[in-house]
């Protein structure tokens, strides 16, 4: 068998827009609807992911599945926005399986569902027997179990809560990020009050460690810088020429954020960064001018954190496709 690779997209069809949604029904922008979530946060002084979600899972309360990628994001962004309690969703009709009635007035979170598929297809000219691999993406409407009643539930919302909620971390928190730091093989100078990297040293500029008000500061410090590292030419070549105050320039902090964010959730440190005003105003009119930049930042982000994690061993095996 020859294969052969093509890479296709595929819009989601959920339960309710199978059976209820009117055809002439003008197409969800869900880009914009995250964009939305995110600009309301932002204007409050909230960053979604700086929050430690590691130790409290957001996954789907019928299969188990933990949620992973940019989807534990997408979940926060929506308890956040929306003030839920719970961090468990299910899907419409796996809602109905469990005995769960819905509230009226609930809404959708959506997430990302992506993979590679494979089919195969004879050649009509030869007869041949061919493979050919695709890659999907498509959005999935979830319901967190806040938007749910449980009186006719043969298991109620308490225990399910119960059943998933997550351990708490034990391993060892300020060593590991002592070990991830130190596995950079970085250039750090030591001293001063400020923290920054020059590209064109290729070097990183931190206070004492005695200087900041706590562990969890300076571990979270410290892997934001080494984030904007990961940018350099030799490594993930992003471009650090971009001028501050420019939107480069709050793209690239971005990535340098949810990055930090990232590594921190995995090593047990919440991350304490002090956002600026003038951060957060640059964000929101990123966001703002294209609805798409958080989710390439998203990307450019978790690549930035696997290297850091790679390079410590800490990269965790690729989760399989997320399901429902």
């Amino acid at each position: 068998m020859r294969g052969s690779f093509v890479c296709v997209r595929t819009e989601a069809l959920t339960f309710i827009e199978r059976n209820s949604m009117p055809k002439t029904k003008q197409k969800t922008d869900h880009y914009q609807l995250v964009a939305d979530q995110l600009l309301a946060l932002l204007q409050k002084g909230t960053v979604p992911w700086t929050r430690g979600w590691a130790t409290t899972p957001y996954c789907n309360a019928h299969s188990g599945h933990r949620y992973s990628g940019l989807n534990p994001v997408l979940a926060e962004v929506s308890v956040m926005t929306r003030g839920y309690e719970s961090t468990l969703f299910v899907g419409f009709k796996q809602a109905k399986e469990m005995g769960l009635t819905m509230t009226k007035g609930s809404k959708a979170t959506w997430l990302r569902l992506g993979g590679t598929g494979k089919t195969e297809a004879v050649d009509p000219k030869t007869g041949e027997t061919k493979e050919k691999y695709y890659c999907f993406q498509k959005w999935i409407a979830v319901y967190n179990l806040d938007c749910f009643s449980d009186e006719d539930a043969p298991v109620k919302i308490s225990a399910l809560i119960e059943r998933y909620r997550g351990e708490p971390n034990t391993a060892p928190r300020i060593d590991e990020a002592e070990r991830l730091i130190e596995a950079q093989q970085a250039e750090i100078v030591f001293g001063g009050n400020r923290a920054c990297y020059s590209p064109k040293k290729d070097r990183l500029h931190l206070p004492t460690y005695e200087s900041f008000s706590a562990p969890e500061a300076y571990y979270a410090t410290a892997i934001h810088e080494l984030s904007h590292r990961t940018g350099h030419e030799s490594r993930l070549a992003r471009d650090l020429t971009v001028a501050k105050g420019s939107p480069g320039y709050a793209f690239e902090e971005l990535i340098a954020n949810m990055s930090a964010a990232f590594v921190c959730s995995v090593l047990g440190i919440k991350p304490d960064l002090e956002h600026h005003a003038s951060y957060l105003a640059s964000w929101m009119r990123l966001i703002t001018d294209d609805k798409q930049a958080f989710f390439r930042a998203y990307r450019l982000a978790q690549a930035a954190a696997d290297l850091l994690l790679e390079n410590a061993g800490l990269k965790e095996e690729p989760a399989a496709p997320e399901a429902l």
